[in-house]
């Protein structure tokens, strides 16, 4: 294990722009071995690997980003370039260099905020896999993007989504929670919660004091072989 002082870790991402709290990156290989009867020594070997970053932000530090589900078998478009480059306390630093054609894809989003404080958002991320030999081609394609979010007076005013009907209208649903306590006094909340279509994600607000928020959406993404 290397020790890595976040202090002297740098973090650039193209949505992203300041504010970064916590990144993490994962490179996950998985061996299939072709058995054959007779013998341990396997008839071949299949080798995929996949690679994943999650990356979290305060409010006020990113930009938007428009989901736009693929009609063809191209690359999703909701991508986000990011490069990590590691302060260890022993060793060499370590760079992760994830843009251009090898940026990765966004798969979801949130953001929550209380009433006092600033507002957090965070971000997943996958690429491609990685499978040794493969000559064929694949894409990442965009499928239809779904969330939710609060709204009412005491909502921010900017929770980093855009909520749209599927069909017609504002949200797809709505859903209310009311929840109070007894006490002196006693305290509650009335949260209303729109589902809908997401067209665009990012950019929600840092510092609104008095307002909360909570939102989130998911941008599922398929892979396609050709």
């Amino acid at each position: 294990m290397v020790v890595i002082i976040g202090a002297g870790t740098t973090v650039n991402s193209s949505v992203i722009n300041a504010g970064i709290t916590s990144v993490s990156f994962s490179l996950s290989p998985n061996i299939e071995r072709l058995f054959q009867l007779g013998s341990f020594t396997p008839f071949d070997t299949n080798i995929t690997t996949t690679e994943s970053i999650s990356l979290s932000n305060h409010g006020g530090g990113s930009s938007t980003v428009s989901l736009t589900p693929s009609i063809s078998c191209t690359d999703s478009t909701a991508t986000m370039d990011v490069t990590i480059v590691t302060a260890p306390c022993q060793g060499s630093a370590t760079t992760i260099n994830r843009t251009g054609t090898d940026a990765l894809f966004i798969t979801s989003y949130s953001y929550s905020k209380d009433f006092q404080g600033f507002g957090s958002e965070s971000w997943s991320l996958q690429g491609k896999p990685i499978i040794v030999g493969f000559t064929g081609n694949v894409s990442f394609i965009q499928g239809f993007s779904e969330g939710n979010h609060l709204t009412g007076a005491d909502i921010v005013s900017n929770d980093g989504i855009v909520l749209t009907g599927s069909i017609s209208g504002a949200n797809d649903a709505t859903s209310q929670n009311i929840q109070v306590s007894a006490g002196s006094p006693g305290l509650g909340q009335d949260d209303i919660q729109e589902f809908g279509k997401i067209t665009q994600i990012g950019g929600g607000i840092g510092k609104e004091d008095g307002k909360r928020g909570n939102a989130s959406a998911n941008v599922p993404h398929q892979l396609v072989f050709f």
